[in-house]
């Protein structure tokens, strides 16, 4: 295969994907209506399900046109191909306005999937350093190890304090580590911390900072298109209200969740307009 068939066959996938993203996110946002009542784990589990789908169709699809599958036969977009009221002048002139521009294209997007995947990386370093340079607190760690047990989390889990931060994140891609702003572990009281440290563990024992980095890779590759992000925002905020639960079960305390989260805002707020 030379290097122009590929391109080809990759920019054809590429065309394909954005209506076969589309048909995924309308059955998404059917699945999210009749689910809106529901846990907030079952529309979890379907928006992860259905951001999977956007990057696994083009993917076979890809894979079959390289193997010469009923996709590849003619390497042009199926949409190209199924496109009724055509003719086969009209039908020509678009395929061949595809075929002259498709280098372009493909061009185009290996060149803003690279810079938004040396953006991860390059995000992955800063966490990795992170965990590494910046100080940790004593205290705050055996009280995060303490924890970390009584959530039933086996796997060590670091605590870092960070300055330059303006609230609690999990992160890493094979330990967890927990970054801390100093603002918040010099200034909010300690058992409103606590409640924040226990969202953050809730995070870690579901594995949610290992999914957000297959979303990340996901958002990469697809970025181009607005379902994959509307998909991975709904997955952010019901991920956000299952850590709550949970947080908020093991506190036994909902109040003391909703106290620190409404603190840890005015803090984000005051900091913000100074």
């Amino acid at each position: 295969m030379t290097g122009q068939e590929l391109i080809g066959h990759v920019g054809a996938t590429l065309l394909d994907s954005v209506w076969q993203c589309a048909l995924i996110g309308l059955e998404a946002a059917c699945a999210m209506i009749g689910l809106r009542k529901a846990r907030p784990q079952a529309r979890y589990a379907v928006g992860c399900v259905h951001l999977l789908l956007c990057l696994l169709w083009p993917v076979v699809e890809l894979a079959a046109r390289l193997h010469g599958g009923a996709a590849g036969a003619s390497g042009a977009p199926v949409l190209v191909q199924m496109l009724p009221g055509v003719g086969d002048a009209g039908n020509r002139g678009l395929q061949g306005f595809l075929q002259a521009h498709i280098s372009w294209l493909v061009a185009g997007w290996a060149a803003c999937a690279a810079a938004l995947g040396l953006r991860l990386a390059l995000g992955l370093v800063w966490v990795g350093r992170v965990a590494r340079v910046h100080r940790s607190d004593a205290h705050w760690n055996a009280k995060l190890a303490t924890m970390a047990t009584q959530f039933g989390i086996t796997r060590a889990v670091r605590l870092r304090v960070v300055d330059a931060l303006a609230s609690p994140v999990t992160a890493g891609w094979w330990r967890p580590v927990v970054l801390v702003p100093a603002s918040l572990v010099s200034g909010m009281p300690p058992q409103l911390l606590e409640a924040l440290l226990a969202h953050e563990l809730a995070h870690v024992r579901r594995f949610d900072y290992l999914v957000n980095l297959v979303q990340s890779v996901i958002e990469t590759v697809l970025f181009y298109h607005p379902v994959v992000w509307w998909l991975s925002h709904r997955i952010r905020a019901e991920r956000e209200l299952i850590a709550d639960d949970i947080a908020a079960r093991q506190l036994g305390e909902p109040r003391r969740l909703a106290l620190a989260l409404s603190e840890l805002e005015r803090l984000q707020f005051s900091t913000h307009h100074l």
